[in-house]
């Protein structure tokens, strides 16, 4: 037993145990999948801390070792993919380019150091990676390159180098694992610099395997630095999972959590830079407050599950309603806000708003049913009706009250007799031409 392995091996899983409670507060796809990697990883440091050249076990731990390589390597290749193609079809694309690369490690591990043992399994290796990459990836390129790469592992088993020829094809995953978390990772994440350092040192520490054990000199430092590079993994993927629920939190500070609108905080930002923006060009802005007429009826009737979902319809038909450069939030509730900045006096505005009720005319389907919601609206116009945010949101905050208490607002029964299927006559009144509304 190597007893030196032990303080590497607790250090890695003591940087599990971390990962699984991170995990516990956020599960996703993605940690489990890094944390079945690390347990393989585990597994192979176990191992290897009972591995002797000359005991009884040596073959079987041998085998063990280099087929969690493997699986490690593979299952960081499959957590990292960022491949165009559908998780079914990648799944089998490295399923079946790792079962050829899983024969070899085994059979170098059960020390079968012949190449009648290792050429069938290149052959197969290459015949897999070209058939998978033009029928599954459907690239000519990754083609070319698994012919590339099986055809240095089959001249190094002609030269009878059978463990630079494995160790070859195990950095081969390793620095996929790395280009791929490269990719996909944010730029200028502190964890991805960590992850693509721990990938990139583990490959290059396969690739100089066989050169370092023959010159027994260097083998003290490739042994810290191959056991460096996997804490550095572990805390790479810590910090990732830290760093993405930082900005999670950021992101639900400034938006609605239902609808992924933004919400009053961000709103108040936006409209602060639309007003200053209307100042530099001269330009107008429109400020419309939208607040649903009978939405307390759904939720009493139909619950606050179909409540949602209607708030998340009305949401989505709103947004592709108004244009890419205006702010549509929720302030709460069942009330929405839109700003619309270089709106022109009276075809801007009518348009505008003639989307707006399109897109709340759209029909919902709540429980097989149709069903049209609709909207008193209150519209403030900068500079014209206020010169500051707050008084633009009260002037329209106004209106939109005195249009839902006007008679007969909600009288009207929608399909499914639960809303009104019309819009406010105070849209109607200003898309018809008049783009000023007077002030109450």
């Amino acid at each position: 037993m190597n007893f030196a392995f032990l303080p590497d091996l607790l250090a890695l899983l003591i940087l599990i145990v971390i990962l699984v409670l991170l995990r516990k507060r956020h599960p996703q796809e993605r940690a489990d999948l890094w944390l079945l990697g690390l347990f393989f990883t585990l597994v192979e440091a176990a191992a290897h801390t009972f591995y002797a050249p000359n005991g009884p076990p040596q073959k079987i731990l041998h085998v063990i070792v280099m087929d969690c390589y493997l699986l490690t390597g593979m299952i960081f290749v499959w957590a990292s993919g960022v491949n165009p193609v559908s998780k079914s079809a990648r799944l089998l694309y490295l399923g079946l380019n790792a079962l050829p690369l899983l024969a070899l490690c085994t059979v170098y591990g059960l020390h079968l150091y012949t190449g009648i043992a290792f050429f069938p399994c290149m052959a197969a290796g290459m015949v897999v990676g070209v058939s998978t990459s033009l029928y599954l990836r459907r690239s000519l390129t990754v083609a070319v390159l698994h012919v590339c790469a099986w055809m240095a592992m089959g001249y190094l088993i002609h030269l009878s180098d059978y463990r630079a020829a494995v160790y070859w094809s195990l950095c081969c995953v390793y620095a996929t694992a790395a280009l791929n978390f490269q990719r996909r990772l944010p730029a200028g994440s502190t964890g991805r610099l960590a992850i693509v350092t721990g990938f990139t040192i583990w490959s290059l520490c396969l690739l100089l395997h066989p050169w370092i054990v023959q010159y027994r000199a260097y083998a003290d430092i490739a042994s810290h630095i191959w056991n460096m590079q996997k804490s550095l993994i572990s805390i790479g993927m810590i910090l990732v999972m830290l760093e993405e629920q930082i900005s999670s939190n950021e992101w639900l500070a400034l938006h609605d959590e239902l609808t992924g609108l933004p919400n009053r905080r961000l709103l108040a930002d936006r409209l602060t830079m639309a007003i200053d923006r209307a100042d530099r060009t001269g330009s107008r802005l429109a400020l419309i407050i939208l607040d649903l007429n009978g939405f307390k009826k759904i939720n009493d009737t139909m619950g606050h599950q179909i409540g949602d979902q209607v708030l998340l319809e009305v949401s989505m038909n709103l947004r592709r309603g108004v244009r890419a450069s205006d702010t549509l939030a929720r302030l709460g509730g069942d009330e929405f806000v839109i700003v619309a900045a270089d709106v022109e006096p009276e075809q801007g505005l009518g348009h505008l708003l003639e989307s707006v009720r399109g897109a709340l005319e759209q029909p919902l389907m709540m429980e097989g049913k149709p069903m049209v919601v609709s909207a008193s609206v209150g519209m403030a116009v900068y500079p014209q009706d206020a010169q500051d945010s707050i008084r633009l949101l009260r002037v329209a905050d106004q209106r939109m009250y005195a249009s839902k208490h006007r008679p007969g607002a909600q009288s009207a029964k929608g399909v499914g007799g639960l809303t009104t299927a019309v819009v406010d006559s105070q849209m109607a009144a200003v898309a018809s031409g008049r783009g000023r509304v007077s002030v109450l």
